[in-house]
């Protein structure tokens, strides 16, 4: 039977007329080919291998949707035949709009995927994200999200605690604490006393913010492999730190706000804290687990805020049955002779819970804590108010006295909380006069070895950051984001907040990278660093020349070697990912990240490693050496900004033979084409180290030929230097000790070193960009007959630099950053800070 005219209309896949079967004319080429492979009619020879293949990927039958065998007999149609047809039609109308569907989607740049489905069950994968939705299809979602107008409020908290973490926080915490305080007094079934909701609100908004700042830290600290580990470590720590020191505040401040004084505030810690502490073992590390495993981040104070009201309700009701008990047995036996009302439960009204883990402290009541903690406030009670009694309704001296201990116990604190914030704020910051004048001094007179003390500097220095104690600069108005920073700079396409830098040399290891970075510097360069492993020379090998604020080293390059630095810098990166929610690779491809350099991983900065070659590499052997450099940049450039390729080290036997232009050359361009291979959305820039030693003009123009060939992005002007003569100015005397150092074999720096520093930074420019202007003429070197300008090649200059106007010297000179080391290392923590003050004020002075 065939189908009425206005079906025959109505369907887009077949037109049914003289008895026969026929692709519609309205149909697409690509459905018209579909059609035609279905009832086995010839499809017509194309080009499109592609399509040829899809089309009869697509027409293969859905044995899986139960269709019959599809009639096709031209001489009988009947009713069964058209059934299957529809079916059919319907099952192939899907196939078609999965097809389109993954004809929109972009190309995979993934080598490894194939560029089409093979198989029946890859193209449905293809198509499942455009799956017309049925139960079996549209996942299910949790439990929580479903929950309507609960489910917007948690996700309305969970916007602002991302927004506004502090403020959230504060504001979480007071009701937490309200809240708790509540349960506590209505299960207590005494009389309100606003008076003590005041002091727990108090309490809770003094260690919300402390408290925060602890738990983010332990949620982004001891990440291990292991993840049981991790929450092992996690518990632990926080029960055996955290806990015990949150008690002491706790209960001090209770009884501090009570009115007690010093004697009895440590009385009542003594009897209460180590009870709380073993107590909070029974509960809380399960909490603290299950929050660092389940709930996220954002989450984890409203989750520990409902358990803590639920703790705090039970404690409560414990209290009032141990209390009711115990009110049974006196009566039971003799009446006590001071009719007071019994005390308050100590448990019920200082149990309340700012943060995960924060009812850690808390009380259980039962008889062992009545005898443990109510003796106390029954005599303290007891002790007072019977004098009180046998006295008259007016006031007297005791009272007065009481009042005044009171008081003078509240303004003792406050002067003493705020007198230690004080000193907390004065030496962490870099402008403290301390850490110019008696930091470095005191380190000299302690540590005779000049790198004893360096190293007692800058293991201080990563033990302070890790408590967040290190010092810093406060300027913030002085950054970047600041609008008219006169310091600001653009290096390699990013904005520096300021163009200071630390030279390599400080941190060798790459051990205190951020801590630097917090002096105010926007540049720091780690290393140097080597393939392997190496010792470095036999010490002493540090001398210090006081007198000149000089300093002569023999290091020899000392390296843990590139894999250990790399450990470092990949487990610092990762640590930072984390905290984004994002991977590793994410971070790298600066997915969500656009404007953090993935080096020093903060706005306006660069992280800059120096690598150079091991001691027992043959120098003659070039192929060796680039070996060297190749395996430090295979291991070092996805963390880093800028690689230095440092050949200029005068403690290295043949290192600076490298700096002829050949084997420099050669040096550098594999060097530029391993770090071009980096697996990462930006790569690492290239500069190379160059000697101040090497300063006739046909050594110069050999390095500045190797950078243009070579393709390296920049040049550091100056190191430390084997010469002796013009170091002590006229008029300075040194000690006998001072000359012995002087002439001590190694590289020299210091403030005699500027003047040199200077004259090369001007020279280098000069050719720099003389070569630029012959290359973009087309003679030669980089960019030459391609008709476009030549990159800027950019230089940092160090040697010694110890004030603002120096740097701008160097800055006007042409260099792009200004680095410091030895004027670090005698002027102190606050030398960074102190450099850009005194560029301000120059650059102020010339704009009046």
């Amino acid at each position: 039977m065939l189908p009425s005219p206005g079906r025959q209309n109505s369907r887009k896949f077949a037109s049914i007329s003289s008895g026969s079967l026929a692709p519609d004319p309205r149909l697409a080429p690509l459905e018209t080919d579909i059609w035609l492979r279905v009832m086995g009619t010839p499809i017509p020879a194309t080009t499109d291998t592609k399509k040829h293949k899809l089309v009869n990927l697509l027409c293969e039958f859905p044995r899986k949707a139960g269709a019959a065998t599809f009639v096709r007999d031209k001489t009988t149609q009947t009713d069964y035949g058209m059934a299957t047809s529809s079916l059919y039609r319907a099952v192939l109308r899907r196939r078609v709009q999965q097809f389109r569907q993954w004809q929109r989607r972009p190309l995979s740049t993934n080598k490894a995927e194939p560029s089409s489905p093979k198989t029946n069950s890859d193209l449905k994968n293809v198509g499942a994200e455009s799956q017309i939705p049925t139960p079996n299809n549209v996942p299910t979602l949790p439990f929580w999200q479903r929950l309507g107008p609960f489910t917007r409020a948690a996700q309305a908290y969970g916007r602002a605690q991302r927004k506004r973490p502090l403020t959230t926080q504060l504001c979480s915490s007071l009701v937490i604490y309200f809240c708790s305080d509540i349960s506590a007094q209505y299960m207590g079934k005494r009389e309100y006393d606003p008076v003590r909701t005041g002091r727990s609100l108090i309490i809770g908004a003094i260690s919300s913010m402390p408290s925060y700042k602890w738990f983010v830290w332990l949620s982004t600290s001891f990440n291990y492999p292991s993840r049981l580990l991790s929450l092992a470590t996690k518990v632990i720590v926080n029960q055996l730190c955290f806990t015990p020191i949150f008690n002491t505040y706790f209960f001090g401040m209770q009884a501090l706000l009570a009115g007690e004084n010093l004697g009895e505030i440590w009385t009542r810690i003594k009897r209460t804290v180590p009870t709380s502490f073993l107590n909070s073992c029974k509960l809380w590390p399960a909490v603290t687990a299950f929050s660092f495993t389940f709930i996220p981040l954002e989450y984890r104070s409203l989750f520990a805020g409902v358990i803590a009201v639920g703790w705090q309700t039970y404690l409560s009701f414990l209290n009032r049955q141990a209390e009711e008990e115990g009110g049974k047995q006196v009566v039971a036996g003799s009446a006590p002779t001071v009719r007071e009302p019994p005390p308050k439960p100590l448990s019920s009204g200082l149990a309340q819970l700012p943060l995960p883990d924060m009812a850690a402290p808390y009380l259980r009541a039962r008889p062992s804590l009545s005898s443990a903690v109510r003796p106390l406030t029954t005599t303290r009670i007891a002790a007072r108010a019977a004098p009180r009694r046998l006295a008259s309704t007016s006031s007297s001296p005791a009272s007065e006295s009481l009042l005044l201990a009171r008081l003078k116990t509240v303004l003792l604190s406050g002067l003493g909380t705020v007198s230690l914030y004080a000193t907390y704020y004065y030496v962490t910051d870099t402008r403290a006069s301390v850490h110019r004048w008696i930091v470095p001094p005191l380190l000299r007179a302690v540590y005779p070895d000049a790198e004893d003390a360096h190293h007692a500097g800058t293991t201080s220095l990563k033990n302070l950051y890790a408590v967040n104690l290190h010092p810093r600069e406060r300027l913030s108005q002085s950054d970047a984001e600041t609008p008219g920073n006169p310091l600001s700079i653009y290096v390699f396409g990013t904005e520096l907040a300021n163009p200071i830098g630390i030279s390599a040399g400080l941190d060798k290891d790459a051990d205190v990278p951020d801590a630097l970075f917090a002096l105010g510097a926007a540049v720091v360069e780690v290393g140097g660093c080597t393939p392997l492993p190496q010792a470095g020379n036999p010490r002493p090998r540090v001398f210090r020349v006081p007198s000149i604020d000089g300093m002569i080293n023999r290091y020899g390059l000392n390296s843990r070697g590139a894999d250990a630095m790399a450990a470092r810098l990949r487990d610092r990166l990762r640590k930072f990912a984390r905290t984004l929610g994002l991977t590793e690779q994410e971070l790298l491809n600066e997915q969500e990240t656009t404007g953090i350099p993935t080096g020093s991983l903060q706005p306006g900065k660069l992280l800059l490693v120096q690598i150079a070659k091991n001691k027992g590499t043959d120098e003659k052997d070039v192929n060796a050496v680039i070996r060297d450099y190749v395996y430090c940049v295979n291991r070092l450039a996805p963390y880093a900004d800028v690689l230095v390729v440092n050949v200029s080290s005068p403690n290295t036997p043949g290192l600076r033979d490298l700096q002829s232009t050949e084997p420099l050359t050669k040096l550098l361009s594999a060097v530029v084409d391993e770090a071009n291979r980096t697996d990462r959305k930006r790569k690492p820039k290239v500069m190379v180290k160059v000697s101040p030693d090497e300063d006739d003009d046909a050594q110069m123009e050999g390095v500045v030929q190797a950078v243009w060939t070579s393709g390296v992005d920049g040049v550091i002007v100056g190191n430390t230097t084997k010469r002796r003569t013009g170091l002590v100015p006229q008029g300075v005397k040194l000690s006998g000790k001072e000359q012995r150092a002087l002439m001590e074999d190694g590289g020299f720096s210091g403030p005699a070193q500027f003047d040199q520093t200077l004259s090369l930074v001007g020279r280098y420019r000069k050719l720099l960009d003389s070569y630029s202007l012959q290359s973009s003429s087309g003679e030669s070197g980089e960019g030459a007959g391609t008709g476009t300008l030549p990159a800027h090649k950019v230089i940092f200059a160090t040697g010694g630099i110890t004030n603002g106007k120096q740097a701008l010297q160097v800055l006007n000179a042409g260099a792009s950053v200004a680095q410091v080391y030895t004027g670090l290392t005698y002027g102190g923590p606050g030398t960074i800070t102190r450099i850009k003050g005194e560029m301000r004020e120059q650059l102020s002075v010339k704009d009046k």
